[in-house]
């Protein structure tokens, strides 16, 4: 790999769709693992977590395997995952996707740090296939200024639940958010999957991967505001995807605050070469005055300028 290229110190490991959040002094990147440079397919064995104190140098803190869950066995299908704390614990919810058996199931462990050790919280999925009329995965959590928080999740269509006291039950049924005139990756009308929900200046902001809406109200409805990934301000390198719909199509990540700085995390793929060999990268966020958010820059310094 090119010296330039190593910003950030473990690309090349297929560590990817990143969530972070930020505890105490330290960054922790909840993340899945593509397991092999030469996968043709998904191939994801577990679930990681790493910790940084600068977001370039990163250590490896935990590993969940499947087995170690409800699942009881070797598992090909450990997708995206988010964490939160909550009352002193930490809870990390990860996405069992069998695309054999057509069954998508959101599972929960919990933690008395934000790397474990873990435990399963349940003995069962928290959120279970069928639950809802879209594929239950990819999970996000967002704590609103009350204090409550909130498990987002989906594919296309985007539904959010609050999250009970004791973490482990949610209260009622999840809620479907209305978007009025979403584009994706995919064109006009179609959002993906990759949800995700941040608040700043008083806006609710929901993400899925590069796509973003805003709403002044978390219960929505969310107007669509644009991409935040254009090819212009990309160096050349990272332009190079293997998504069929380019370099918009992919990017899974989270957007998250360190050192009163605003910060994109997401996919790439421009190091393998592979889709099914990611790596995550960084970008600085900035805001303008009427909610939108400049198009990121996607270069060889993950935001470190």
């Amino acid at each position: 790999m090119e010296a330039e290229m190593e910003a950030i110190n473990i690309i090349g490991r297929g560590v990817t769709d990143p969530h972070i959040r930020v505890f105490g002094d330290r960054a922790y990147l909840y993340a899945s693992h593509d397991h092999s440079r030469d996968s043709r397919r998904f191939d994801m064995r577990d679930w990681q977590v790493w910790s940084s104190g600068d977001l370039l140098n990163w250590e490896l803190e935990s590993i969940l395997r499947p087995e170690d869950t409800y699942i009881g066995r070797p598992f090909t299908g450990c997708w995206a995952t988010d964490a939160v704390e909550k009352n002193g614990r930490f809870y990390w919810a990860f996405s069992e996707v069998d695309t054999d058996a057509r069954r998508h199931q959101i599972g929960l462990v919990v933690g008395e740090t934000p790397t474990g050790p873990w435990k399963d919280a349940l003995g069962r999925p928290l959120l279970a296939d069928g639950a809802v009329e879209t594929s239950v995965y990819d999970p996000c959590f967002f704590t609103d200024d009350d204090g409550t928080v909130y498990l987002l999740f989906g594919v296309w269509q985007y539904y959010i639940v609050a999250m009970a006291d004791d973490m482990t039950t949610t209260v009622g049924k999840p809620r479907r958010i209305e978007i009025i005139d979403p584009v994706g990756p995919y064109g006009k009308g179609k959002t993906d999957d990759k949800v995700f929900l941040h608040k700043h200046g008083g806006l609710y902001y929901l993400s899925w991967g590069a796509y973003y809406a805003t709403s002044d109200s978390l219960e929505g409805p969310y107007a669509y505001r644009g991409c935040i990934v254009d090819p212009a301000r990309m160096e050349a390198r990272f332009r190079d995807v293997t998504w069929p719909h380019g370099p918009t199509q992919g990017r899974h990540g989270s957007f998250f605050v360190w050192n009163d700085q605003w910060y994109f995390t997401y996919c790439e793929m421009c190091f393998s070469g592979n889709r099914y060999y990611r790596d995550f990268w960084l970008s600085r966020v900035f805001y303008r005055e009427n909610g939108s958010i400049e198009p990121i820059v996607i270069d060889s310094t993950a935001g470190a300028r």
